[in-house]
């Protein structure tokens, strides 16, 4: 029993659904603060740290953000010329 257990806590979260408006929030975070640090992003766009990842998981998945080294050495998060561009021609243009 306990093997099952552990098994099912191995497995990968991943989005059941892809809610359009968080993607459109974290493309337009990204696009206007730039290099972010996960939990930073997490926090400015009012997700738990947990959903965000996946999101952000998600968004990495469709080549259209990066995760680079800052100065310091840690992690951040930016857009990829492609997420500029759908910023450009999708999400600009609505608002």
């Amino acid at each position: 029993m306990m093997q099952i257990t552990s098994q099912k806590s191995d497995q990968k979260r991943e989005l059941k659904r892809i809610e359009w408006n968080i993607v459109k929030r974290l493309i337009t975070l990204l696009y206007h603060d730039g290099n972010l640090k996960k939990t930073n992003i997490a926090m400015k766009s009012n997700m738990s740290y947990d959903k965000c990842m996946l999101y952000l998981n998600w968004l990495m998945m469709i080549d259209l953000i990066k995760k680079e080294k800052d100065d310091d050495g840690f992690e951040v998060i930016r857009l990829k010329e492609r997420g500029e561009k759908i910023f450009h021609e999708q999400i600009k243009t609505l608002d």
